[in-house]
This record gives C-alpha cells, structure tokens and sequence, in this order.
C-alpha cells in the first residue's frame, strides 16, 4: 500500500509525462521558494506554466480540492521564480491536473488568473 507523499509523487510523474506528451518541457518538479512549492514547473511554448497535480480516488472529488489560499501560494511561488530568474516579461499561467484512481486525467488550462487587488 503507498503513502500518500508516494501516491502524490506517482500522479505527479504521471501528469508530467501526460503534459510532456502534449508538448510541455519540464522546469522543475516540486520548485520550493520561501512561499511554497510548486508541483510541476513546466515551459508551454513561451508561456511558464504552474502545474498543480490534484489526486483523489474519484474524479469528482478533485475538482474541489484546490482553495483560494492554495492558490495564491502558487501564484506567490511562480511570481518568486520570474523574479528571481529575471523573466518579467513572461507569459506564465497556472494549469491544474486532476488525476483519479481509473487513470483519468483532466488537465484545466488557465485554471485561475492572479488577483491583482
């Protein structure tokens, strides 16, 4: 039986390979900052994406997993990241992987925007 660090590890490299298929190269995998840490940190074309890998033994349960405060400590982590890496005139967004224990996958493009308030 995994733990659920290993089970967490196993979606990530499987969201990874599924993105890298889809033509997506990899950054980094678990990028730590001082803000947290971002799952997947991945190249689009020009756009860096933020990839945050979500598994639950149903599908439908991990469209709700993914709070507010989540949220913004990725946005802080991948801001962190431009920034240190001087790539300010960036395009960057943040995708979601869900991953479920039948093998399906949903990727959510542009899943949320940074609010700028």
């Amino acid at each position: 039986m995994k733990t659920t660090y290993e089970r967490g590890v196993c979606a990530e490299q499987s969201a990874q390979h599924y993105l890298e298929k889809k033509g997506f190269s990899i950054i980094a995998t678990r990028y730590r900052t001082p803000y947290g840490e971002i799952d997947l940190l991945m190249r689009d074309h020009e756009t860096i994406v933020a990839v945050e890998v979500k598994y639950r033994k149903y599908a439908i349960d991990s469209f709700e997993c993914l709070r507010t405060r989540q949220q913004k400590r990725i946005e802080n982590a991948l801001l962190f990241y431009i920034s240190e890496n001087d790539l300010n005139s960036s395009l960057f967004r943040f995708d979601v992987v869900l991953l479920s224990a039948g093998k399906h996958i949903i990727h959510l493009i542009n899943a949320w925007q940074v609010d700028e308030s």
